[in-house]
């Protein structure tokens, strides 16, 4: 094909003919490279995204793709090409170039017959960098001394270059298979004699020789007999023999990999020379070089670059383009063939990927709950890639850092993300600053921060332009570092809860990658083990694991996945919890009907935690033993103390009823009163409680079961700035309906009565603003109804203090009936638990606060108390912390920080392992402020009591002694989430 006409501005306008004539014009390569962009459709809009990748998947050798590349790169930027070398350089041919190697740079003769066999000519060769030469297995010394060589020449005349003999096998009629070895044996019985060291010292070189040459058309090597005179030396018959050794092994090989190969059908065989040469190892045949080869050629070519790895690597060539059965065949014939079948090692290596994608997400668990947050670096993606990473959408995920400019528009991975959950779009610079500030402004912790990392197509501006690598260290680079700091600041995310992912759904293709350059910048900042890798392909993988063993010493194997398409990476993390109805969460509304709450709908009240109707259904197979075990799991860690959940109420209506405190009727008929009479449009109700005598567990109880006759939602951080809560409480009033339906909001701790008076306000402001868009007859529907948990030690006095139409009290003090209850449900919980006499929280209510119950609880478990360890240490904080502020806690990161621990994938040591012998009394709970967090406490605020006097009791620690301890230890005031929670609660512990 020629072409005449110049191509059009801008580069991304260029049709197939635009591109084609380009680079027989500009770039001046041969026709037929030019014919092959032209062959394979490669207009202006994709060559703008070409890499040397990309050049040498289309058969290109690697001289002619460098040069491409390198004219491609100035094109982008705008500026014309010029070489930096003279021009007796540009117009070397690719044998002069290896004449001035040979002669004088003076390397090894097999880099300079490497470049030669890749079409490096004079004009290919001044566009190398060192990247290039190590893509040519050329080592570092050599490239770096070929540049610098070839540099000199700058201030010199022209190197005088002598011809040289063509030796390439390529280029001459190979020789007959029997002169070879004859020649071979002459050369050897004529030599003078030689010492059996000397010969010896010889034998490799010898070896190496004839291996190169026995390189031949296949049919000759197979079908001539070799014939070997007999040798006059026991050196001689070593070199005959090894040489002959060598030349059989070939020949079996290579017959055997033919035979296999010759059941491919022409596409199959295009696939496996397209796998062999994108697997991107050191090893592996150059590119380009099984183009077009038959059979019988890619045999010859596996046995020669492989020797007698040729099978292994054909072997595990078949098995990754899916040729398994063949693969299964080749094993046999070799006599390697494994005690199993390879259909059964396969499943079995799939299903261990599967797990091992699970334990890596999951710290070995079952949902996704056990990490507090996911951070995502990803880089391009295609619209197919994006239909199977809908996996992200139910991550709870802090930020993605985008490297993909296209990602916000339609087919990008950020468009279909945002279809339905809600990301925040910005840049790196957006994280400069004041932790407290950039969390505020960018609200993090409530919805995903989506990061562009090198520009956004959508805006039309410089700031946002995708930047070469150069420009993208010179002026974004910084800006990305300060992100990945931001990120691994404990201020932002605490120490090993958070899952770092480099989903990789292009290739990163050399260290001069803006995401090569993130994942080096965060292992700057946090441990390697925090980090995982998850890759489109195995070839992407090979690339990115070597690159990481090469520049950061790190083997990455177990820590990543690459054996998993992404379908199977998306069914995989969609089977893992937490899990939510196929057909979605429903909400109450008008007319006894009900509405669907879209998660894109639920992530823009991060506030509130949203009770739905169908809450806990449908989510996992009741008849399941998973189902079963995490019941009992449930059960006995509300029981033994841990805050209660929507699933207990949910366990409870299925088989056996919820214990009721006898307040519950009181509460309900309260809340129910407020809704028909009351002309408040937020009517705020106490319910004034003791610590541990089940008053928010009272609350939740009566608002399930109200959960038909209003939206309900729990306030699930009480630091939130009140407008901001009333504007998503009256979203939720309002949510796909014409009419508005009446919200019950539980506010849990608040501790004081009047502080949710700012919230009442201004909801009351959000009302009065939207009165004008209000029915009339709707009127009494536009309520909110907040049910407000104090906890007091004096409950029922405060309740006197209050109208006691909208307000209610609960004491420790349990009726007959209520202890009636107790008893009854402990004898249900005997039949499905072993041991309910250790769920202590449960029993202290039962034995009605018994204190006599409870000191027996602490002294035996602190016969053996010794100040002087850290768990102990640790133990005495929470006690005092737990005496006086109900329900504090210590993070758990703090905690594994303070006794020395390690946070690690597949737990097998955690903080309750280490507490023992004073686990019984703790319990892990979320903790919501701050972005949510998991934290450690006492399970009840009586033995925590206890504790603390017996420990004054009897080993005569004060509780001076421990606030000293505490004030003592640097770690407990240094981190910023911790630290708030920790001071808070410290604090008015000091008050």
């Amino acid at each position: 094909m020629t072409t005449t006409r110049p191509p059009p501005e801008p580069l991304q306008k260029w049709t197939e003919e635009d591109v084609h004539h380009w680079l027989r014009t500009e770039v001046k390569v041969h026709e037929t490279c030019a014919d092959r962009f032209y062959e394979e459709e490669v207009s202006g809009d994709i060559l703008v995204v070409f890499k040397k990748a990309d050049v040498l998947d289309l058969g290109i050798k690697h001289g002619p793709a460098v040069k491409i590349t390198s004219h491609l790169q100035s094109l982008r930027e705008g500026s014309e090409y010029e070489s930096q070398f003279p021009s007796y350089v540009e117009n070397w041919t690719k044998e002069q170039v290896k004449q001035w190697l040979l002669q004088h740079v003076k390397v090894n003769s097999k880099y300079a017959e490497r470049l030669h066999e890749e079409d490096v000519s004079g004009d290919c060769l001044a566009c190398f960098k060192k990247e290039d030469f190590l893509d040519l297995e050329v080592k570092r010394g050599p490239a770096v001394k070929i540049l610098a060589e070839l540099c000199e020449l700058k201030n010199q005349p022209e190197p005088t270059l002598h011809p040289m003999p063509d030796t390439s096998t390529d280029q001459k009629e190979a020789p007959n298979p029997t002169q070879h070895e004859q020649s071979l044996a002459q050369a050897t019985a004529t030599k003078q004699p030689e010492t059996q060291s000397k010969i010896e010292s010889k034998t490799d070189e010898i070896v190496e020789k004839e291996y190169e040459k026995s390189q031949l058309p296949f049919k000759k090597v197979s079908e001539e007999k070799i014939q070997q005179p007999q040798p006059k030396d026991l050196g001689a018959r070593r070199k005959e023999t090894v040489g002959a050794t060598v030349l059989s092994d070939f020949t079996k090989i290579t017959v055997e990999i033919q035979k296999i190969l010759d059941n491919l059908s022409k596409n199959d065989l295009k696939q496996f020379h397209f796998y062999e040469y994108n697997k991107s190892t050191d090893k592996s045949i150059p590119k380009g070089k099984l183009d077009g080869k038959d059979t019988m050629d890619t045999a010859q070519l596996m046995s020669g670059h492989y020797g007698s790895k040729a099978l292994q690597v054909t072997q595990d060539n078949l098995k990754e383009i899916n040729q398994r059965q063949l693969a299964y065949e080749l094993e046999n014939k070799m006599g390697i063939r494994k005690k199993q079948s390879l259909s059964k090692f396969i499943l079995k290596k799939e299903a261990n990927h599967g797990d091992k994608l699970k334990n890596l997400l999951t710290c070995g668990g079952n949902s996704l709950d056990n990490y507090d947050r996911f951070v995502v670096v990803v880089n391009k993606s295609s619209p197919e890639q994006v239909q199977n990473l809908q996996f992200l959408k139910k991550m709870k995920l802090f930020c993605v850092l985008d490297f993909d400019p296209s990602s916000v528009a339609p087919g990008g991975l950020c468009h279909s993300y945002r279809e339905s959950r809600v990301a925040n779009l910005h840049n790196p610079s957006q994280y400069q600053g004041q932790s407290d500030s950039i969390i505020k402004n960018l609200n993090l912790y409530q919805q995903t921060s989506w990061v562009f990392c090198n520009g956004r197509h959508d805006l039309d501006n410089d700031s946002n332009k995708e930047l070469d690598y150069k420009n993208w260290l010179r002026k974004s680079c910084r800006d990305v570092e300060q992100l990945v700091s931001f990120i691994c600041n404990p201020d932002v995310l605490l120490r090993g809860r958070t899952l770092i992912i480099f989903l990789l759904l292009s290739p990163v293709d050399s260290e001069k990658d803006p995401v090569f350059d993130v994942y080096k910048s965060f292992i700057k900042h946090t441990e390697e083990e925090r980090i995982i890798s998850v890759c489109a392909s195995q070839s992407t993988y090979e690339k990115w694991r070597e690159l990481i063993q090469e520049k950061c010493e790190s083997n990455i194997d177990q820590r990543s996945i690459s054996e998993l398409t992404l379908s199977e990476v998306n069914g995989t993390v969609a089977s893992l919890g937490p899990y939510s109805p196929s057909f979605g969460w429903l909400l109450p509304s008008s007319g006894s009907s009900a509405i669907v709450l879209k998660q894109k709908e639920d992530d823009l009240m991060p506030a509130l935690d949203i009770l739905c109707l169908n809450q806990c259904e449908n989510t996992i197979d009741e008849n399941s033993p998973e189902f079963h075990d995490f019941r009992i799991k449930a059960e006995e860690e509300f029981y033994r103390g841990g805050k209660v959940k929507w699933w207990n109420f949910y366990f409870c209506d299925k088989e056996k009823p919820f214990v009721k405190r006898n307040k519950y009727d009181n509460v309900k008929k309260m809340i129910r009163s407020q809704l028909k009479d009351s002309k408040d449009v937020c009517p705020l109700l106490n319910l004034f409680h003791q610590p541990g005598c089940g008053g928010t567990t009272l609350a939740m109880h009566v608002m399930w079961d109200l959960r038909r006759e209003f939206r309900c939602a729990v306030l699930k951080d009480n630091t939130l700035p009140k407008p901001e809560v009333a504007i998503q409480i009256q979203r939720l009033m309002k949510l796909d309906s014409d009419k508005p339906s009446p919200v019950l909001l539980l506010i849990d701790d608040s501790k004081e009565s009047e502080n949710p008076r700012n919230l009442v306000n201004c909801i009351h402001k959000v009302a009065v603003e939207d009165s004008l868009n209000i029915n009339v007859d709707d009127a009494p529907n536009c309520k909110v109804i907040i049910l407000n948990c104090v906890r007091s030690h004096s409950p029922r006095e405060q309740y006197r203090q209050h109208n006691p139409t909208q307000s209610q009290y609960i004491t420790s003090a349990l009726t007959q009936e209520e202890q009636k209850e107790f008893k009854k449900k402990l004898k249900e919980l005997k039949e499905a638990h072993e041991k309910p006499e250790n769920f202590y929280s449960f029993m202290i209510m039962k034995s009605n606060f018994d204190e006599k119950y409870v000191n027996d609880l602490a002294h035996n478990t602190l016969v053996n108390f010794d100040f002087s360890k850290k768990e102990a240490q640790l133990f005495a904080f929470l006690a005092l912390l737990n005496t006086y502020v109900a329900e504090s806690e210590i993070s758990l990161s703090l905690s594994e920080d303070f006794l020395e621990m390690k946070m690690i994938h597949w737990r097998e040591d955690s903080v309750l392992d280490r507490m023992k012998p004073y686990s019984n009394f703790l319990i892990i709970d979320t903790v919501e402020e701050w972005g949510g967090y998991k934290a450690i406490r006492i399970i009840h605020h009586s033995i925590a009591s206890a504790c603390l006097k017996e420990l004054e009791r009897s080993f005569h620690l004060k509780l001076s002694d421990i606030t000293v301890a505490i004030l003592h230890c640097d770690l407990f005031f240094s981190v910023a989430v911790a630290k708030d929670s920790f001071m808070l609660s410290f604090k008015k512990n000091v008050d």
